[in-house]
């Protein structure tokens, strides 16, 4: 599958940090180096366009679930054997 750059890094960040709730500015940060502003959307857009290409049903996610008031969470643990 194709991933833009920001994807990738974006997925990279969920695999690191699995099963952890990540806000939107812990996922600027570990993503881009910064802060978010405090309307800045694109990390919702980069995990809408990222579940479409990695979801089975992007409008019921499994992988890549919101956690209200916290932010999102990558639900599996991933072992590199």
């Amino acid at each position: 599958m194709d991933l833009s750059a920001a994807e990738f890094r974006l997925l990279k960040v969920f695999l690191e940090h699995a099963r952890q709730v990540l806000s939107r500015d812990q996922l600027m940060d570990l993503t881009k180096g910064r802060e978010a502003l405090p309307f800045d959307r694109s990390i919702d857009n980069q995990i809408s366009r990222l579940r479409k290409k990695i979801e089975k049903d992007p409008k019921n996610p499994t992988l890549i679930k919101t956690v209200w008031g916290g932010g999102y969470m990558f639900t599996e643990e991933l072992t590199i054997v």
